[in-house]
């Protein structure tokens, strides 16, 4: 090609690329801004928190402070606590918490009447889906419901009702595992009959943690061990038929308290 024929096309060449439609550039992605990130996430600053109540205290307090770190929007459309005695308080629903936003939702556990390790929840829905917030409370048991040993009789004790786990119903034992409850029902029946050795300060090892218990329960599995024991341990049988103190009404009451009480740890 010679050098005259190049100068004629080129002017046409560069028309050519001028009147060219432009690509379309995809936009950059916006980062995220220091503390956030790229999925959606409402942060607590602590998904489960223990009170340790006094003794007479009748209401536990909690609070939460929540904030959300993703780059968008996250609106809490409701909370559910797990029971009525749990209650929380939080800004109006649909509350909506911009990003790098947060708030704090207080909530209370009424210890009217319960005692030992309870634990409550409270369930946040949310735009981003289902957060869970624990509840621990650790009530300790008023000091009539302790039993006032000396280590010397306490070791008196465990030993006879080592030997006959049934010992615990007669003689100077049935003052605190029989007289107490004789005509309780229920969670006072509980406080009477099983606190003080299942919930006292003084628990011996070979006398188990029930909200500790690693296998799964239910009413049926602790209105038979209230009824008929444990063989070969110091649970005797509580029944009547069994030679213990308690009626078929005061078994149902306390085996229904347990499995409200006790058995959704698991």
């Amino acid at each position: 090609m010679t050098k005259s024929s190049l100068l004629l096309i080129l002017p046409w060449a560069l028309l050519s690329l001028a009147n060219a439609p432009l690509r379309a550039q995809t936009p950059a992605r916006p980062s995220t801004l220091p503390g956030q990130v790229a999925e959606p996430t409402l942060v607590f600053d602590q998904q489960v928190k223990q009170y340790n109540a006094s003794p007479g205290e009748l209401v536990a307090p909690f609070a939460f402070n929540l904030t959300n770190v993703w780059t968008n929007e996250i609106i809490i459309t409701g909370v559910h606590p797990s029971c009525g005695c749990t209650t929380a308080s939080l800004p109006p629903v649909p509350w909506h918490i911009p990003p790098g936003g947060g708030g704090q939702v207080l909530a209370q556990v009424k210890l009217a009447g319960k005692m030992g390790l309870i634990v409550k929840t409270l369930t946040f829905y949310t735009s981003v889906g289902i957060k869970v917030a624990t509840l621990k409370v650790n009530i300790p048991l008023p000091p009539a419901m302790t039993a006032k040993l000396s280590d010397a009789q306490r070791r008196a004790a465990m030993s006879r009702a080592t030997a006959d786990p049934h010992a615990i119903f007669v003689g100077d034992c049935a003052s605190c595992h029989v007289d107490k409850g004789r005509t309780a029902l229920g969670q006072d029946l509980y406080a009477a009959d099983c606190a003080i050795c299942h919930e006292s300060s003084h628990r011996a090892s070979a006398v188990p943690d029930l909200h500790a218990l690693k296998n799964p329960t239910d009413f049926d599995y602790w209105k038979a061990l209230i009824a008929h024991g444990k063989p070969h341990t110091m649970m005797p049988g509580f029944s009547q038929a069994e030679g213990g103190p308690l009626s078929d009404e005061q078994i149902t009451s306390l085996a229904t308290y347990l499995n409200r009480a006790i058995s959704h740890n698991f």
